[in-house]
């Protein structure tokens, strides 16, 4: 009973140490899109200008620069160089 505990416990280690070194290699264009994002998000249950954006984009894949380009269209030009 106690090696098969031992080998799940391995199993168990050895899978999470995958994972982690899946995350690291993240691309920086994916960590920076997110970061433009979750600005807005964290933003948008306070000031206006960020709930409109985040309307808009809470449910695509937006890079940063169409972000940039929704907010120059809708003349957002404080969130606009926040970003």
């Amino acid at each position: 009973m106690a090696k098969s505990l031992l080998k799940k416990a391995k199993k168990a280690a050895k899978s999470v140490a995958k994972q982690a070194s899946t995350l690291q290699s993240r691309p920086v264009a994916e960590v920076a899109k997110s970061s433009a994002k979750s600005h807005i998000e964290s933003l948008a249950h306070s000031r206006r200008d960020c709930a409109v954006v985040w309307g808009m984009i809470k449910d695509g894949n937006h890079s940063t620069d169409e972000i940039k380009a929704i907010c120059k269209e809708k003349g957002f030009d404080d969130l606009l160089g926040e970003i």
